[in-house]
């Protein structure tokens, strides 16, 4: 069957890590009124197959990447950076093409080189928690249908410069350090004889809580509320701790790092 005489455009998506399973699960659980078809290429076949067996009626799996897009209208590259040029190289594209990369550390410019002309070349950045909720997704450039495409599982940043798109990029490394707070102090309650599951669960949820009411507050209301604490209270007293031990400076210097490391931003292609 041809995918691209259906009434949705068919996706297609070369790479079946993380990233690409929480996309396409946050495309099958929460973007059910829209059924445009997910084709996945046979690379991580064990995700591929365990994606096919949740959403039969929407995913499938090609026989080879190649076939991935012959039959794609949207074409998602999902591979490690490492084997992005090698993977670009040995496929066909085709001019209708729209393609979207999530390889983090190679620019438009690299992926025009290696993939030809096209209809369409972005950069985007989900995350795994687009699985299940609205997190942000950066696009550069800003690209109305893939924002729209896109919109059904998170809220589109567009950045219009590859600089900015560099620096937003940047805090997606803190992921993994924001998880190790909270499996730190999740540590600590157990030495305070609190049990796994209810520290999991208080933490879990006090985090959850403090980043609903962040996102609720104005710009100024969240800088207010990093600098001013009761004086003489507990927030106050782990706030002095931290800041004395360079505790916050570290972030600082961990985000300069990482920027340099990102700073070949995507540009125009």
């Amino acid at each position: 069957m041809n995918e691209r005489k259906n009434a949705y455009p068919t996706v297609g998506f070369i790479g079946a890590g993380a990233i690409t399973q929480a996309v396409v699960t946050g495309f099958c659980e929460r973007a059910a009124d829209t059924p445009f078809p997910i084709v996945l290429s046979p690379r991580s076949r064990e995700t591929a197959a365990r994606l096919r067996a949740a959403y039969p009626a929407r995913v499938s799996v090609a026989q080879s990447m190649q076939e991935v897009l012959d039959r794609a209208e949207w074409v998602v590259l999902a591979v490690p950076p490492a084997v992005g040029e090698e993977v670009c190289r040995s496929l066909r594209f085709r001019a209708d093409h729209k393609v979207i990369s999530f390889l983090s550390d190679k620019t438009l410019p690299q992926l025009r080189e290696w993939i030809g002309e096209t209809a369409a070349l972005v950069h985007m950045v989900p995350l795994t928690f687009n699985a299940i909720c609205d997190g942000p997704i950066l696009l550069y450039p800003p690209r109305s249908e893939a924002a729209a495409l896109f919109a059904r599982i998170g809220r589109v940043v567009e950045v219009d410069s590859p600089a900015k798109m560099s620096a937003l990029s940047t805090i997606t490394a803190c992921v993994t350090p924001f998880f190790a707070v909270m499996d730190t102090l999740i540590s600590w309650l157990g030495t305070q004889s609190v049990s796994a599951a209810q520290a999991t669960d208080y933490v879990t949820g006090f985090f959850s809580a403090m980043c609903s009411e962040a996102v609720s507050l104005a710009p100024e209301a969240v800088h207010r509320m990093a600098r001013e604490s009761t004086p003489g209270g507990i927030n106050l007293m782990a706030k002095d701790i931290i800041q004395k031990a360079g505790g916050f400076a570290v972030w600082d210097r961990a985000m300069e790092r990482v920027f340099a490391h990102v700073a070949e931003a995507p540009e125009d292609g």
